[in-house]
């Protein structure tokens, strides 16, 4: 939308200048037309026809058919000196008047002679042309020194009308010029933006099909210029994506690997060491210590293959499937049972009699629902007990998935580091400062915003800590 913006905006700066010189120049041509007759008339009129004429008739000096003249009866007022008011005449191409040696006129229709004109004419050139107004646009008009000293007609001033219509024209010059210059630029300009068009879709096309070379551009300016450089461009794309896809299936089989060789052993290790505590209470105190290691290494191993999950290809290759939220609920539940035993806090976990269900991925939703246990168990206290319910009030269409502890809970400073979590890195188990958080709870936070879920952290006023996961129930 700017690029368009920018051709219009080009287009009219180009334009209204162009315009604008055009009927300028216009005005000009006319106006030295308009000069050229008038002092070819003027000067054509210094004879002594013209002198003799002057002289006999000087208060009606008019070139011209004299139409509407007074009779002589006119003349014998009481006041003979007085010059009658002029009558009106048809309007005539070109006018004439006289003026003596003081620059006084030879009737009452005759206009005072401007100064800059009665200095040019007194010098060696004797003449003067320019412009006067009139209703009807800008006339010309000529002085010159006809050389008859001691005369009613020693200077004359010829005036000639502005051509019809000047105005009128002036403006049809200006409209048409600005329109086909704005024409002509928009066109160019169009062009231009057409071919950046075509280009852009060339390379987006490109993009989304592996980086194939696109068709050159079949100008000779830098925009072709510019498909070249793109084809080389992409090329090393390629070269580069063939390598990342490369790096992430092979990335894809060690966490697989992982999975299935390391996470899976030491889940069901876990799981046995659970087993064997919750039958066996004596020896429960002594399997306590052995039961946190490897549930610690299991939960960090699984934190570890989710994050490498969520970082490969963007997550792109996560398929969404529908996810029983029941089974997850009752799943984390019965896994951490155990470890809350082995802490000595008692987990209690509420789910409701009609399915749960939503959108994502199955084993994520677990690992983040698992996170947020495994830290309330954590971060609670002998005696302490850790809630997990989920709840889904009938004809809503959100489920809400929360876990609460009454556990010490966690100062203002550290709830801004934990709310202030959005996206892992990778190097928080590496590089982890005391009170900081874990991987734990920024992958919580990613695989909620993957898949539209979302993540509340909430310090109660009577103490603990909750953490609460809600989305679109299915």
């Amino acid at each position: 939308m700017m690029l368009r913006f920018r051709v219009v905006a080009t287009s009219l700066a180009v334009a209204l200048p162009a315009a604008g010189l055009a009927a300028f120049l216009l005005d000009r041509v006319r106006d030295a037309d308009l000069r050229t007759a008038i002092e070819r008339v003027v000067r054509a009129q210094v004879n002594d026809q013209t002198r003799e004429r002057c002289e006999a008739d000087p208060a009606w000096f008019l070139t011209g058919p004299l139409e509407g003249r007074p009779k002589f009866g006119v003349f014998e007022s009481e006041d003979p000196d007085a010059f009658p008011p002029r009558p009106k005449v048809v309007e005539q191409p070109y006018e004439l008047f006289a003026y003596d040696n003081e620059f006084i006129g030879s009737s009452s229709a005759t206009p005072r002679m401007p100064a800059e004109y009665r200095d040019a004419v007194r010098t060696d050139t004797g003449s003067m042309t320019g412009r006067f107004d009139t209703p009807r646009g800008r006339g010309a008009q000529v002085a010159i020194a006809t050389g008859w000293e001691n005369s009613v007609c020693t200077y004359l001033l010829g005036r000639i009308e502005p051509a019809p219509h000047q105005r009128r024209d002036l403006i049809i010059a200006f409209v048409t010029t600005f329109l086909v210059m704005f024409g002509l630029a928009l066109g160019a300009s169009a062009h231009t933006f057409l071919r950046i068009r075509r280009l852009a879709k060339a390379v987006g096309e490109s993009a989304r099909n592996g980086f194939p070379a696109i068709a050159p551009d079949r100008g000779t300016d830098e925009l072709s210029a510019f498909t070249f450089a793109y084809n080389d461009a992409a090329n090393e794309l390629k070269v580069r994506k063939s390598r990342i896809d490369d790096q992430d299936a092979s990335l894809q089989r060690l966490v697989q690997t992982t999975e299935d060789e390391v996470g899976v052993p030491l889940k069901q290790l876990t799981e046995k060491l659970g087993a064997i505590a919750l039958a066996d209470p004596a020896r429960r105190v002594a399997l306590s210590g052995a039961l946190n290691d490897a549930h610690a290494l299991t939960a960090r191993v699984e934190n570890l293959a989710a994050a490498a999950r969520l970082r490969m290809t963007g997550g792109a290759g996560i398929a969404q499937t529908r996810v029983d939220l029941k089974a997850v609920t009752t799943g984390v539940a019965s896994r951490y049972l155990p470890v809350a035993h082995a802490a000595g806090v008692a987990l209690q976990v509420s789910v409701p009699d009609a399915p749960v269900s939503t959108t994502g991925d199955s084993g994520l939703i677990e690992r983040a629902l698992s996170n947020l246990v495994d830290n309330a168990i954590r971060y609670n206290r002998p005696g302490g007990q850790v809630t997990l319910t989920l709840a889904r009030a009938p004809g809503d269409a959100r489920f809400r998935l929360w876990v609460a502890d009454n556990g010490r809970g966690v100062s203002e400073e550290e709830f801004r580091g934990l709310t202030a979590v959005r996206r892992f890195r990778g190097d928080e188990g590496r590089n982890r400062r005391a009170g900081a958080p874990g991987l734990g709870l920024a992958i919580a936070r990613e695989v909620a915003d993957r898949f539209g879920l979302t993540l509340d952290l909430r310090r109660p006023g009577a103490g603990g800590f909750e953490a609460e996961l809600s989305g679109n129930a299915s």
